[in-house]
Order: structure tokens, then sequence, then C-alpha cells
């Protein structure tokens, strides 16, 4: 969530941990599925309303 949140790619997420894109891009649809989530911005909104993320957990504009 919290690379989500700093605004990564797929791409740069998948880079960064480790993995592949497709990987990231299934762990990322399940998430917008669990969250009832249909954009990246509603799946932040909705970890932040259900407690996942805390406000000071977002990275600075």
């Amino acid at each position: 969530m919290s690379l989500l949140m700093a605004g990564l790619t797929d791409q740069a997420t998948a880079d960064h941990l480790g993995w592949h894109l497709r990987t990231v891009r299934r762990h990322f649809s399940a998430l917008l599925r669990r969250l009832d989530a249909a954009t990246r911005f509603q799946a932040g909104y909705q970890a932040v309303r259900r407690g996942w993320l805390a406000a000071e957990d977002a990275p600075a504009p």
C-alpha cells in the first residue's frame, strides 16, 4: 500500500520489490477487489478509511 500511495507505477513497484510485473498487477487487482475500489485513488482512500494506513503514511506533496 505504501508504494501505491507513493505513486509508483506497476513497473517501478515490481523493480522495487524484485517481482515480475504480472505479479504486481495480480496483487493490485486483488487489492482493488478487497477494497471494493475501481481506481488507485479509491484504493488509497479506502485503505486510510479502514485504518490500513495512517494519514502520516501518505507521501508529502
